[in-house]
């Protein structure tokens, strides 16, 4: 088999640091959860983890800011959040305000956005720019700038295909054993590494990132099983009791 070359040429260089910018993009699936490794150094920090489907077919994870460290931690569902101290809001100056705040801007309805389940975006189409952003006092890492992918232009709202959708949606509500038991081998997996019991929201965020699940061809179907009570609940491999699954 003949190896593909690379480009050297310069007018083929892509921007670097695996960043997307200027794209037409699909959110297929936003939730919260705690960052992954590497991204911060010392205790992991509750974000908001956004897929994108691009029209290339590619899928990127994005991540938002939504406060310090100690503000906010994701509920059982990892689609609101709970308040640890004292703030119960966000701030304008967090990653994800600047999102939400980009999309009213593009003329997203206010009145469409639930208070408390960031839910409501799944399905969401829009063109998606990357812009910089400056916080006093802090120096830029690497001489590299901060960034944010903000929405610049809505081309289709959630609601817009739901009559699509849910016809879709009741065709594959008879989920496939197949896939079931490939998704409880993943989440088993999960609870292992986790000496043997996560919380759901934890188990959701190591999913998210999850080699095996992003290898599967049906991953949204896979990863809306995953946050499924039900399914967690009729499983053998664990039990699952408020919010905590536990190995058998």
């Amino acid at each position: 088999m003949a190896q593909e070359k690379v480009n050297l040429r310069p007018d083929s260089f892509a921007e670097g640091g695996g960043l997307i910018d200027d794209f037409d993009g699909l959110i297929s699936d936003i939730r919260f959860g705690l960052s992954p490794d590497g991204y911060v150094s010392g205790d992991p920090i509750t974000l908001c983890l956004a897929n994108f489907e691009v029209e290339d077919g590619e899928e990127h994870t994005e991540l938002y800011t939504i406060g310090g460290q100690d503000d906010f931690a994701a509920d059982d569902s990892g689609m609101g959040l709970v308040k640890l101290k004292g703030k119960s809001t966000l701030t304008k100056t967090s990653k994800l305000a600047m999102l939400l705040e980009s999309l009213v801007v593009a003329g997203f309805p206010l009145n469409k956005m639930d208070e408390d389940n960031i839910g409501y975006l799944v399905g969401f189409r829009g063109h998606f720019l990357r812009k910089p952003v400056e916080y006093k006092g802090l120096k830029k890492k690497d001489d590299r700038e901060n960034t944010v992918l903000l929405c610049t232009e809505i081309i289709k709202l959630p609601w817009e295909s739901k009559g699509a959708a849910g016809k879709k949606g009741k065709a594959s509500a008879k989920v496939d054993e197949g896939l079931a038991d490939t998704v409880a081998g993943i989440i088993q997996g999960v609870i292992i590494d986790n000496d043997g019991e996560v919380a759901k929201k934890n188990m959701l965020s190591a999913l998210f990132k999850n080699d095996d699940m992003n290898a599967l061809e049906n991953k949204k179907v896979a990863l809306k099983l995953s946050s499924n009570d039900s399914f967690l609940k009729e499983r053998d491999e664990w039990t699952y009791e408020d919010g905590i699954l536990k190995m058998k």
